[in-house]
């Protein structure tokens, strides 16, 4: 059974061999709701990449001390894994991202499509926001996670290809694509499969594999998946984003709706990269 998890700004100060206090944004959920208390194995992470293990020695709902006995520094995965998910109705986006998070997404981009129903008006954005980065914060806690997805600024429209670069792999789920993403992540991998989409470059998604001095092929430094809203993305959406070099692929025989199409293909992604 895995121990449980519970992020600690002070993560990164723990030392093994050594006891370590820790306030109440440990202790009080700790203790009152997990009634945590000494001689329990416990682990702190900071969401950076931090996972420290010990027992804890004392507990109250203020303060803890926690003997440590192991520190360890996660390293970040490569390529990154992006979601950009489109605002939904009845919080299908919440429910979206809860999913990526616990499946292993790295990066999440709200975006407000043209044919979004929700939306994040002036007055609201900040408390949106801060919503969508507790659950994402949340979700990492209860996957174990010690590095948190990162949530970036909401995006509108055709700015969305503003976020995106030349350096990563980018699909479009819809659901009048030809190609499948299972096969346009083959074509990823290029000759060295699983394996090789590890590295840290590959080819931009739509074009075709090229080859540096050395030989080697070039690889994504990050792998986003696109999730259109309710309505669908639009013509000028899918045109700009292909003009980038991204490419519409398709799941599967069924259609899926927002709050689920993007785990699904982030799932498909990391069996693709061997890390499932």
């Amino acid at each position: 059974m895995t121990l449980p998890v519970f992020r600690c700004t002070r993560a990164a100060e723990a030392v093994a061999g050594q006891v370590l206090a820790v306030g109440e944004d440990v202790a009080g959920h700790a203790v009152r709701v997990r009634r945590i208390g000494p001689g329990e194995q416990i682990e702190i992470v900071d969401g950076a990449g931090t996972r420290a293990r010990g027992t804890v020695t004392a507990a109250s709902a203020t303060g803890m001390e926690i003997d440590v006995a192991e520190v360890i520094t996660e390293a970040a995965n490569r390529p990154r894994l992006v979601l950009v998910q489109a605002l939904a109705k009845g919080d299908r986006d919440l429910q979206a991202i809860e999913a990526a998070t616990e499946i292993g997404v790295d990066e999440v981009i709200p975006w407000a499509a043209e044919r979004s129903i929700a939306d994040w008006p002036a007055k609201k954005r900040e408390k949106m926001a801060a919503k969508w980065e507790h659950l994402l914060r949340s979700a990492s806690l209860q996957a174990r996670r010690s590095r948190f997805p990162a949530l970036h600024e909401l995006v509108r429209g055709t700015s969305l290809i503003q976020r995106l670069g030349e350096t990563d792999a980018v699909f479009v789920l819809h659901e009048t694509a030809q190609r499948r993403l299972s096969q346009a992540l083959r074509d990823l991998g290029g000759s060295g499969g699983a394996a090789a989409a590890e590295t840290e470059h590959s080819p931009a998604a739509g074009t075709e594999s090229t080859e540096s001095d050395s030989g080697a092929a070039v690889r994504p430094e990050r792998i986003v998946i696109v999730v259109g809203p309710e309505g669908g993305i639009s013509d000028g959406e899918l045109e700009a984003l292909s003009g980038i070099g991204a490419a519409p692929v398709l799941l599967g025989p069924t259609v899926l709706r927002s709050s689920s199409a993007g785990s699904a293909g982030l799932v498909m992604v990391q069996n693709s990269l061997g890390r499932w």
